[in-house]
């Protein structure tokens, strides 16, 4: 997880020690007084001291590692408008915030970027969390942006179309601004959610792009049979939605993700 540098290196993590990212972050965020901020891995608290610098109403940042206390606390108990939860981001309950926040800014750990953002998906954007502007590996910003018939596209960038997700890349982020260095390149990611925000729930909707991309090398109809649909299904699916035989998963559109959804009892 590229984050925040601590001169002791032995904590396993990759600190940012560019402080231009941080001001472009900060920058981007548009922070006002009036914001709630939630925060995933503060580490040192470097982009925790840029989101306060800025005066927002509320930070909350949840933080796993626990050696990292030495360097959060004192700043936590300079400022009372930020709460640290010492907790797995993963498995944290966000509806058990004090209040709820308007904004996402963090570095993501890497390992765990796409279980997050559907978190956040499924638990915070029903409740009116609909913008999140954070860093993550490049190859994970690349998936999550990737349109149709492009390699890079996913289950989680098909959702957040599918929410009105206007994502883009809005920065690209090098290993020379970590110590140590990390082996691959990082990007800063910007999404503005607008609809649909109870999708990431639908069991039917989160099942069908699971059995779609199980096998991303295999077309379609095939990932559809290793799912449990029978030929029958899948020849009325095909008919009713006109698709090829051919198809794969990351050549559909958006539209024909809903046609095949509907086709599925």
């Amino acid at each position: 997880m590229p984050s925040k540098f601590i001169n002791n290196t032995d904590i396993g993590q990759n600190f940012l020690i560019d402080t231009s990212v941080i001001d472009f972050i900060t920058r981007k965020a548009h922070i006002f007084k009036e914001d709630v901020i939630l925060e995933i891995g503060p580490g040192k608290g470097i982009l925790t001291k840029g989101l306060l610098s800025f005066f927002p109403k509320h930070v909350f940042a949840i933080e796993f590692d626990k050696r990292l206390q030495e360097f959060l606390a004192p700043i936590e108990e300079k400022h009372t408008n930020l709460q640290i939860f010492w907790a797995d981001a993963v498995g944290f309950d966000y509806t058990s915030l004090p209040f709820l926040p308007n904004k996402i800014i963090a570095n993501l750990p890497y390992h765990i970027t796409t279980p997050l953002l559907f978190t956040f998906l499924e638990q915070l954007a029903p409740l009116g969390v609909h913008y999140f502007l954070v860093m993550v590996q490049l190859e994970a910003a690349e998936r999550i942006v990737a349109k149709p018939h492009t390699k890079n596209r996913c289950p989680l960038g098909v959702t957040i179309e599918a929410m009105g997700g206007d994502a883009q890349i809005l920065r690209r982020v090098s290993p020379e601004a970590f110590k140590p260095r990390p082996a691959v390149n990082s990007a800063i990611v910007e999404i503005s959610l607008s609809k649909n925000f109870n999708i990431a729930n639908d069991k039917k909707w989160r099942s069908l792009l699971q059995m779609a991309f199980k096998q991303r090398r295999k077309i379609l109809q095939n990932n559809f049979l290793a799912g449990g649909l029978n030929k029958e299904q899948i020849a009325e699916i095909y008919q009713k939605v006109g698709l090829k035989q051919t198809v794969r998963a990351e050549e559909l559109t958006l539209e024909e993700w809903f046609a095949i959804r509907e086709c599925i009892i």
